[in-house]
């Protein structure tokens, strides 16, 4: 049977993920930042924050959910910001950890 649950394993759940809890958005860019420098290609680590919405998922299907964000973000990057100020998101592949509820997995 083991056998059998492994190869219905999602493809999505061999993806790096890091998904954060109760840090500022300060704290996670620090930490986004010093992570993606321990990696050769960081674009492969997909960032969250939990959500109210999140913390009530599986953990399978908030991975999948997530990963399927990452890899739309990838294929449809969005514009960067030609000014970076206050309020403004860091590149660092971050995602909020939010089932489905809008911009997710992070392609940075």
């Amino acid at each position: 049977m083991a056998e059998q649950e492994q190869q219905e394993k999602p493809k999505e759940l061999e993806n790096k993920v890091i998904i954060m809890n109760g840090f500022t958005y300060e704290e996670l860019n620090k930490i986004i930042n010093a992570v993606k420098k321990l990696f050769d290609n960081p674009k492969d680590l997909i960032f969250a924050k939990t959500t109210e919405t999140s913390v009530e998922m599986k953990l399978k299907d908030l991975i999948v959910d997530m990963s399927e964000d990452h890899e739309y973000l990838k294929q449809n990057p969005p514009e960067r910001r030609k000014q970076q100020g206050a309020g403004s998101q860091q590149d660092g592949g971050q995602s909020e950890a939010n089932g489905g509820q809008g911009a997710g997995g992070g392609a940075g």
